[in-house]
């Protein structure tokens, strides 16, 4: 009886040995590649939240998925629902239908990219705001704009690249005419943006009270690069274009339609049809400083406009001021 619980205990001490030899073998001799831990930290990894399983899409609600579909419009739109909540978007893919922003919303895209197969509006809200986006490309293959918010206040937008289609990004406080009737939308942000080859405009706003543009590039686009409407109280950081509305009458940067009271940092417009353009009624905008050069315009052209100012820079395609109390103090020289 001994010799057998003798054996049984040297069974047992075997059975023990290799389990640790095989738990060793299996953490430090089979390699686990970067891509399979980035997919393993990335599954399920928000309460709220889009990720691809082969080629379909499943969204997840509340820490729980809610369902599988081939389409990626289908689960954005499902997992954003009404809003009120913070989604992750954790893989591109074509978009097939409008996205449906919503009050509340923060949308995190960590630096997907999307492609709109559609016609019409990439993202869109008609209504109320408080909606933040960040991080993400779209690649704009139709006509149409590729974010358009209006009637909505407290917006933040940053990080957005948005390659061809018509309009960028449109912020306005309606959607359709008239905008003159004492309609505002308030706390509008836009950072780090960027747009190339478009038909139209790269940035547009119209009726936003109290604004905020910081790095906007705009490249290759059919009109501005950007224009802002009937914008009040705003600052401009830096803004970038080249061969924005080359060969029309648009510009690098235009203020227009009674837009007042915004100081812009630094302009570098190259290739434009205008560089700076100030007209319509829009009073007391200041541009501290510009390099404005090889337009098929006029470099710096504040149109009968008052206390309109631009502080220094330079420009080789000319200057034209008309207004009381406006001046551009800028070298047309050329540029160095």
């Amino acid at each position: 009886m001994k010799k057998n619980n003798s054996f049984r205990s040297s069974l047992l001490k075997f059975a023990a040995f290799a389990a640790i030899a095989i738990t060793g073998c299996s953490d430090q001799d089979i390699p686990v590649s970067e891509q399979e831990l980035s997919f393993t930290a990335n599954v399920a990894a928000y309460s709220n939240e889009v990720r691809a399983s082969g080629s379909s899409f499943i969204w997840r609600v509340n820490g729980v998925d809610q369902g599988t579909t081939s389409s990626l419009s289908t689960a954005i739109n499902n997992v954003i629902g009404n809003g009120n909540r913070e989604v992750h978007i954790l893989t591109g893919g074509t978009l097939g239908q409008q996205i449906n922003l919503q009050p509340g919303l923060t949308l995190y895209c960590h630096n997907v990219n999307f492609t709109k197969g559609h016609t019409g509006y990439g993202f869109f809200r008609d209504g109320s705001g408080g909606i933040n986006i960040y991080d993400m490309s779209l690649t704009n293959n139709t006509a149409g704009m590729g974010i358009r918010i209006s009637r909505g206040s407290d917006i933040y937008i940053q990080n957005v690249r948005i390659y061809g289609g018509g309009i960028g990004i449109r912020i306005d406080s309606h959607p359709s005419r008239p905008y003159e009737d004492g309609r505002w939308v308030k706390n509008i942000h836009i950072q780090d943006c960027r747009f190339e080859n478009g038909t139209s405009h790269g940035l547009e706003t119209y009726g936003v009270d109290g604004f905020k543009g910081y790095g906007i590039v705009a490249r290759n686009m059919g009109e501005c690069g950007v224009l802002l409407n009937k914008t009040i109280n705003g600052a401009l950081g830096t803004v970038n274009a080249y061969r924005c509305g080359n060969g029309t009458g648009y510009a690098g940067l235009r203020l227009a339609n009674s837009c007042n009271n915004v100081t812009t940092n630094m302009l570098y417009a190259d290739q434009c049809g205008r560089g700076y353009f100030v007209l319509t009624g829009s009073n007391n905008n200041t541009l501290k400083n510009c390099r404005i050069t090889n337009g098929t315009g006029v470099g710096v052209w504040l149109e009968n406009v008052t206390n309109a100012k631009v502080l220094a820079g330079c420009t080789n395609d000319g200057v034209a001021v008309s207004g009381s109390g406006s001046y551009a103090n800028v070298s047309t020289n050329g540029c160095p």
